[in-house]
């Protein structure tokens, strides 16, 4: 399965299994271990929204390709991303609705 995004196709079929597993409070919480969050060090910006059912996570780097692998396995645990990118650096949105 490919997503697409803004100007980004993010591959998350290799992750598509996982999309059944418990649902963690933020992406960061879904990249730590045992319900703690890790900031991964490609997300150098970062700025949370929240409105009615739905939090978003801004996440400005210059490393987007660091992020790849990253962004393809939260679209597999059911993220929606959406990615403007312009040469190595990217502006990121992550959200899902409210569980």
């Amino acid at each position: 399965m490919t997503i697409e995004h803004s100007n980004i196709d993010i591959d998350a079929g290799a992750t598509a299994g996982t999309a059944g597993l418990g649902r963690a409070r933020t992406p960061y919480h879904e990249f730590g271990e045992a319900g703690a969050p890790r900031i991964p060090g490609w997300a150098q910006h970062r700025s949370v929204y929240r409105a009615a059912g739905r939090t978003l996570y801004q996440v400005g780097t210059d490393r987007f390709d660091a992020a790849r692998d990253d962004l393809a396995a939260l679209a597999g645990r059911g993220w929606e991303i959406r990615v403007d990118r312009e040469g190595p650096a990217a502006s990121i949105t992550l959200s899902r609705a409210a569980a």
